[in-house]
């Protein structure tokens, strides 16, 4: 398989070293990866076809290690498992022309679960993600520094059209902040909802090649982003903060 389609699976939900520990599905050549962040901010699943593996669970403890093994691997990889007589996978093996290398597999209830989310029926307002949102957002957040939070909310314009108002920056009223729009649809309208700066900032930087990308927002604090890229897709279910 390509390199790179394995290291784009990873880096989407590694989020740059926030989850380390998860585990593979792999369904029919298919591998799904369902992970939680350690502050239970965030849920996702990231989804792609192509792995050139037998059916199984696999448990990646210690995602940071294993992706530097796999950088330094040529753009083409063969994937290989090593069982014990019992058939558990204890090994994931990747080969190149240059190398042969074994990552030691977890045990599988050493990787926490991941809850199933409950989605709302429709959610209260939704945009779309492109490269100009993800650079906007990127260069506010770096700019401010170490910011947690960002605020969300929808805003009606006087030719009736909606924007999506995102506010980077911390709740308290002296703290610095920078503020952009963007067009979305809102029914209803949406109040103001607080939600993690840094999380945010890491699954856009991760799906930043994304061929399309969408943000759905309920008032009941829940944010449903998703990101489709090439035969990989993504999705991100954020959690409002407690407060601002």
């Amino acid at each position: 398989m390509q390199k790179q389609t394995l290291t784009s699976v990873i880096d989407k939900y590694h989020l740059n070293g926030i989850v380390e520990s998860v585990k593979w599905n792999i369904n029919d050549k298919n591998i799904t990866v369902d992970f939680i962040t350690p502050m239970k901010n965030l849920v996702g699943k990231v989804t792609s076809p192509n792995f050139d593996l037998d059916d199984t669970d696999l448990g990646i403890y210690n995602t940071s290690q294993f992706n530097k093994l796999v950088k330094i691997m040529d753009s083409t990889v063969v994937l290989g498992l090593t069982k014990s007589p019992y058939g558990t996978p204890l090994e994931l093996t990747l080969a190149d022309n240059q190398y042969d290398l074994n990552y030691y597999l977890s045990d599988l209830m050493l990787i926490e679960s991941v809850p199933t989310i409950n989605e709302p029926s429709n959610y209260d307002a939704e945009t779309k993600i492109d490269a100009d949102f993800i650079s906007r957002f990127a260069n506010a957040k770096k700019a401010l520094g170490d910011v947690k939070q960002f605020t969300i909310k929808d805003e009606l314009n006087s030719d009736s059209t909606k924007d999506l108002v995102i506010v980077i920056g911390d709740g308290s009223g002296y703290a610095n902040k920078i503020k952009f729009k963007t067009p979305c649809e809102s029914l209803f309208g949406l109040n103001e909802i607080p939600f993690p700066a840094d999380v945010m900032m890491e699954l856009l930087k991760a799906n930043e090649e994304a061929d399309s990308g969408t943000i759905q927002i309920s008032q009941e604090g829940l944010m449903k982003v998703s990101f489709k890229e090439g035969s990989i897709e993504s999705v991100y279910y954020l959690v409002r903060l407690s407060q601002q």
